[in-house]
Parts: C-alpha cells; sequence; structure tokens
C-alpha cells in the first residue's frame, strides 16, 4: 500500500468512529423477560383448584338426610375417595324389607340408574331382583350372587359426587328421574330434589291401578380426583 492511499483511508475510518461513538446504547433484555403490547394487560396467573377435604365429605354425610322409614343404610366401598375410572360397590341394609334403587349423581348433576340393570329390569330378567330384606346385608358386586357381575365405575368430572338409595315398599325397578342440581353446589338440595321427583312417581297396584309407594332414602357423596 503506497503513502497516498493510507492517508486517504485515515479520514474514512476516523469519520466511521466517531459514528459508532454517536449511536445510542442499545439495552439488553433480560432472557427471560415478557413483552407487554401497549394497551395489554399482563394475565394474572391462574389460581389453583381448593382442595376437597375427606373431613368435608364425611361431615356432608352425617348432616344431609331425608326421611327414611325403613332405616335403609348405603355404604360405598371401598371408600369415598375414589380416581376417575375406578370400580366402586356397594353394602346395603334395611330395618324394612323393600325394593331397592340405587342412582348415581354425578359432579355435573345428571343422574343415571346404576342399580338394578335398567335393561335386565325391563326384560324381567333373574338378575333384575332387587328385593332387599332386614338382617341380610346385601353387597354389590358380591361372587356367588346374582349381582356378581354388577360393575360401576366412577366417570369424570371430578368433583363431589352422590349415590342415592331409593328403597320403596312396593314392587319397582326402574325409575326415570330428571337430572339432579350439582352435589357441589347444592348437598342438601341434590338428595332433596331426587326424594320429591320420587315422590312424583306411580307404579302399578294389585287391582291394576296406579299407587304411590311410601319411599325411603339413603345418600352418601363421593369425590371423584
Amino acid at each position: 500500500m503506497n503513502s497516498n492511499s493510507l492517508r486517504l483511508g485515515m479520514p474514512v475510518l476516523a469519520g466511521l468512529a466517531a459514528a459508532l461513538i454517536a449511536m445510542p446504547a442499545v439495552a439488553q433484555e433480560p432472557e427471560h423477560s415478557v413483552k407487554i403490547l401497549p394497551g395489554a394487560t399482563e394475565a394474572a396467573p391462574a389460581s389453583p383448584v381448593p382442595a376437597i377435604s375427606p373431613v368435608r365429605i364425611e361431615l356432608l354425610n352425617s348432616s344431609v338426610k331425608v326421611e327414611n322409614s325403613a332405616g335403609v343404610s348405603l355404604d360405598l366401598i371401598p371408600n369415598l375417595e375414589v380416581i376417575a375410572g375406578s370400580k366402586i360397590g356397594f353394602r346395603i341394609t334395611t330395618k324394612k324389607p323393600g325394593y331397592l334403587i340405587l342412582v348415581d349423581v354425578d359432579a355435573s348433576g345428571k343422574l343415571t340408574q346404576i342399580f338394578p340393570n335398567a335393561t335386565a329390569a325391563t326384560q324381567g330378567t333373574r338378575d333384575a331382583s332387587n328385593l332387599v330384606r332386614p338382617g341380610r346385608p346385601l353387597t354389590i358386586p358380591q361372587l356367588g350372587t346374582p349381582y356378581a357381575g354388577f360393575e360401576f365405575v366412577a366417570e369424570p368430572p371430578a368433583g363431589i359426587a352422590m349415590v342415592v338409595a331409593l328403597l320403596s315398599d312396593k314392587p319397582v325397578q326402574v325409575v326415570d328421574l330428571p337430572d339432579a342440581p350439582a352435589p357441589s353446589f347444592a348437598p342438601g338440595g341434590t338428595l332433596k330434589y331426587v326424594r320429591d321427583q320420587a315422590r312424583t312417581l306411580r307404579v302399578p297396584g294389585e287391582g291394576g291401578g296406579l299407587q304411590q309407594p311410601n319411599w325411603s332414602f339413603d345418600g352418601k357423596f363421593y369425590l371423584i380426583k
């Protein structure tokens, strides 16, 4: 390189350096920073869903009751807390004979008859027999009985659900009841609603007319996780 070219290049380099010095410094953002656009607000973190304690379930079961002149009693097997997809069994006792219906009210209020099997009852098969007697606890499912093949699986949604035992003093194997209030929203109201709806039902009597059964009720809340 000759001296003339060197002298020509020096002013160019000097001007470039001055321009770089005059440029404003750019602030470095942290790696994990979040940009909030103008007019937008940062979303608050989601609050965790409050846990439902076993004590609350036990308290509901001990305090929410309705008329039960036959002394029917319902227990869930193995316990009152279940994982969705788990099987649930039942143990029923009574102080008076009667015809047993079990209905499930899930956490959203959907009501389903789960015992006896509605299809078997409609067809009049032996599996539909649902007479229970004092001193002879009924456990379902149970090997060696017509109820050995019974199966009830706890299904979502998660939350507080309820099984209601309805005992009629007159033969009845199928009830058609509407959906109920969600158990977590109105625990006492759910059981009373099932009671009130059952009281509107009529069954065929011996003389050919329709009769109103005398009902007894017991309900058990349980928790689906």
